[in-house]
């Protein structure tokens, strides 16, 4: 099976920066881009599934923008390099992992 891991990164950013943006996301400020970070990290370690969101709208964004960092992360984990293009969610995103884990 073939996976164009490039394609599939962009297509997960585009995502990211669609959604971090209706949530007033801003990849520039480390100490939010590292919060998110550490929720999705919590939410991993536990194994326990999110909640059910319901009708929060804001919630419901919250949850998938967490599953697209894990989504992201794997995904950059499984690739085996990736293209020079900038990418400023998943650049913030791997600084915010590699300062918790640090």
């Amino acid at each position: 099976m073939f996976i164009d891991y490039d394609k599939t990164l962009k297509d997960i950013e585009t995502e990211l920066a669609r959604l971090g943006a209706a949530l007033g996301m801003d990849w520039a400020d480390e100490t939010r881009v590292r919060s998110l970070a550490r929720e999705v990290l919590a939410q991993w370690k536990s194994g326990a599934p999110a909640p059910r969101p319901h009708a929060d709208r804001h919630l419901m964004l919250r949850y998938t923008l967490c599953g697209l960092v894990g989504l992201l992360a794997v995904t950059m984990q499984a690739a085996p390099a990736s293209s020079d293009e900038a990418r400023p969610a998943s650049e913030a995103l791997a600084r915010a992992f590699s300062s918790l884990q640090g």
